[in-house]
């Protein structure tokens, strides 16, 4: 067994003896080498929220069974990074060491390397870190519709609109929530106007639910206010009328 296949065993026997992994069946699912099952037992949890197995599907995405889990390292760093965000410590001294190093995509950025492995204990002090972090590889960007969206989605009422729409700007993904039905041709033409200048133009459905309302609204409005400061007062309103100007292609 290679060095690397022995940490990686290690970093999950001590899951497993922490009670971290508490289904027997993800457990035999290690035993037999069944990595892709093992990644699918955990995959809905993490892309919702669970730090915990955000956790475990980086420490997977990124060892030695990452083939035979069918992941990417991009995917590992997606997971790595929102864990790190949610304070997670394996996490944040992982990421620390990436940076430090410029590995699975990240930029080598030594002031973000220290600041992740000072493992801050705050949001506030991780949101800094956040800035500092950049990536060579565009794919191990954590989109902000999975860093502060799909989980703001999936629990309605449990996150701060103001907080993540900060945390998205921090991480260089702005977005704007809209309400609407699944993508016609022509939101999906806007959602490309929209990324062609760097801004995520969420679609996240037509069922109504007051927290998620009050969430979107207020991430929408701690955006625009950033995009102001950052781009000019009305960006976003001259850019939708630039958008609603150009013809629909025929």
């Amino acid at each position: 067994m290679s060095t690397r296949s022995k940490l990686f065993a290690i970093v999950l026997a001590g899951f497993l003896s922490n009670g971290v992994v508490a289904d027997d069946y993800e457990a035999w699912l290690m035993r037999v080498g069944d990595y892709e099952t093992l990644a699918q037992s955990w995959w809905s949890d993490a892309m919702f929220g669970d730090a915990e197995k955000q956790e475990r599907l980086a420490e997977l995405f990124l060892g030695p069974h990452a083939l035979q889990a069918k992941a990417a390292p991009y995917q590992g760093i997606h997971f790595m990074f929102r864990a790190a965000v949610h304070g997670r410590v394996i996490a944040m001294r992982r990421l620390g060491a990436a940076l430090d190093l410029g590995l699975y995509g990240l930029s080598k950025r030594p002031d973000a390397a220290q600041c992740w492995l000072r493992t801050p204990a705050t949001f506030e002090e991780r949101l800094s870190c956040v800035r500092l972090t950049e990536f060579d590889d565009l794919q191990a960007r954590v989109p902000c519709t999975e860093l502060a969206v799909v989980e703001a989605m999936q629990h309605p009422g449990t996150h701060d609109g103001v907080a993540m729409a900060k945390l998205c700007m921090a991480n260089k993904t702005p977005a704007i929530l809209v309400p609407g039905l699944p993508p016609s041709p022509q939101q999906l033409r806007r959602v490309d106007q929209y990324a062609q200048h760097g801004i995520e133009w969420v679609i996240t459905g037509d069922v109504y639910n007051y927290n998620f309302e009050t969430f979107r609204s207020t991430f929408n409005q701690t955006t625009t206010a950033a995009l102001d400061n950052e781009r000019g007062r009305g960006y976003l309103d001259r850019l939708s009328k630039r958008f609603d100007g150009e013809a629909l292609p025929e």
